[in-house]
This record gives C-alpha cells, structure tokens and sequence, in this order.
C-alpha cells in the first residue's frame, strides 16, 4: 500500500536515486530545488527537507517568490 511519509535527511540516498534518473542539465518539475541547493552535498539536503516540510502544512509558510 502506498504510504506518505514526511520528508526527512535520511532519504537523501533514495532520493538521490530518484533526482539522478533525470540526467544532468534536465528541467525537474516537483523536485522544488532552488539555484543555490547543493543536494549533492551531504549537508546540502536540509535546505530543501526544510523547505518541503515548512510546505507541507496546509498553512505553510512558503519561501519569497513561491
């Protein structure tokens, strides 16, 4: 059965999986990275889980621009 789950760091591997099938310089509707996120990094993947969790509240507090 399918499951949603709240994002968090330790999927980065998994999604990291996921974010490499496109290949580089392809256009990533739903990924939700911005210029400056570097996911490749190990430390680089809290920007964003920060982000999808702040954004996955109904009331959530979206970034300037979004």
């Amino acid at each position: 059965m399918l499951q949603l789950i709240a994002p968090d760091a330790a999927w980065q591997d998994s999604w990291g999986e996921a974010h490499a099938e496109w290949g580089p310089g392809q256009h990533e509707d739903g990924f939700g990275l911005l210029p400056g996120d570097d996911v490749e990094a190990p430390d680089g993947f809290d920007g964003p889980v920060r982000r999808y969790r702040l954004t996955a509240e109904p009331a959530g507090i979206f970034p300037a621009g979004r």
